[in-house]
């Protein structure tokens, strides 16, 4: 009963909806981050989920403070360019030194520093605000998944090593790969700030990370574009919806509740868990549920500038891997 599919998307549900509740309830600003923690932290054996918890955790705090410190540091535009290119890269080739699950924390605290930074260079934002808004809501979410599913996850029968060498040839070129994309993603935040810009921004920067720490990309970079495409289609669905049927707080959580459970039966249907990953990431993004939002317009445009670049990181990667070059 508990290893269906149907089990686990409910598990999903009740942890993801209840976070983003909670968030709302205690006013933050971005309430649609608490979710997210929920579809990754989530494992098949209670040691990965609980050491995959406290390291998303971790992981968050030293991005946080890093990102913050650097906008605190200095306006200049080339400080943070190179600051999020150095600190991206170092984050990620450490990540794909370790090899296995304890390298989360590294892989968090790289996409940290980037959610931090972009945004409020794009939009001008507080930075601390930003920071803070970030660590209350992956608090929220890990506390949330554990505690949706940790009684019914079973123990792993042997000790997972500290790390595994997956090959330290490709260590340095992963990273170089993901600061070089950080600093073009910063570029586009400097140069043309806005929704559109953190949205390309973020994905390069993301996708990037998340190429260069996973030991195997490849079923990645299969599944990313029906994955953003169905995680965009759903968002601006879900905003058009909710534009349509008014500001209601009961209709909002309603359309909340049913988007939510159908994603989670996509990443937990064994047919199409491959898509349900990036699906809901990017639902999260483009309908910012829980806030108020930008315009359906501003998100359209977004979304594609968002689509672009995944489908610019898949031609760069897929002759990449093909070759083994990385």
């Amino acid at each position: 009963m508990t290893d269906t599919p149907h089990f686990k998307a409910l598990q999903l549900f009740v942890a993801a909806f209840g976070a983003l509740s909670l968030a709302m309830a205690l006013g933050l600003s971005h309430p649609f981050w608490a979710a997210m923690p929920v579809w990754v932290v989530v494992q098949p054996y209670r040691q990965d989920l609980l050491i995959r918890g406290v390291l998303r955790v971790l992981g968050t705090l030293v991005g946080a403070a890093l990102g913050l410190g650097v906008l605190l540091t200095s306006d200049s535009v080339a400080f943070h360019v190179i600051a999020l290119g150095l600190l991206v890269g170092g984050f990620t080739a450490l990540s794909f030194w370790i090899g296995t699950v304890y390298s989360y924390g590294a892989t968090l605290a790289a996409m940290t520093v980037a959610v931090v930074l972009l945004p409020a260079v794009a939009f001008q934002s507080d930075p601390v605000v930003l920071a803070v808004d970030r660590v209350w809501c992956t608090l929220i979410g890990v506390i949330a998944v554990t505690l949706a599913t940790v009684a019914f996850t079973g123990p792993r029968g042997t000790r997972m090593p500290l790390r595994i060498d997956h090959g330290r040839q490709k260590t340095l070129p992963r990273g170089m790969i993901a600061g070089l994309g950080a600093m073009g993603a910063m570029l586009l935040a400097e140069i043309f700030g806005g929704p559109v810009a953190v949205s390309a921004g973020l994905a390069i920067c993301i996708y990037a990370i998340l190429v260069g720490t996973i030991p195997d990309p490849r079923p990645l970079v299969k599944y990313l574009l029906p994955g953003v495409t169905i995680g965009l289609a759903t968002g601006l669905a879900y905003r058009a919806l909710l534009s349509a049927t008014g500001t209601d707080m009961t209709v909002m959580l309603a359309l909340t509740a049913a988007f939510f459970g159908a994603l989670a039966w996509l990443r937990c249907n064994p047919r199409t868990a491959a898509l349900g990953m990036d699906s809901f990431m990017i639902f999260l993004l483009t309908a910012e549920v829980g806030s108020p939002g930008h315009s359906l317009a501003q998100q359209g445009l977004g979304g594609l500038a968002l689509l672009a670049s995944a489908s610019a990181m898949v031609l760069l990667y897929r002759p990449m891997l093909k070759r083994q070059t990385i």
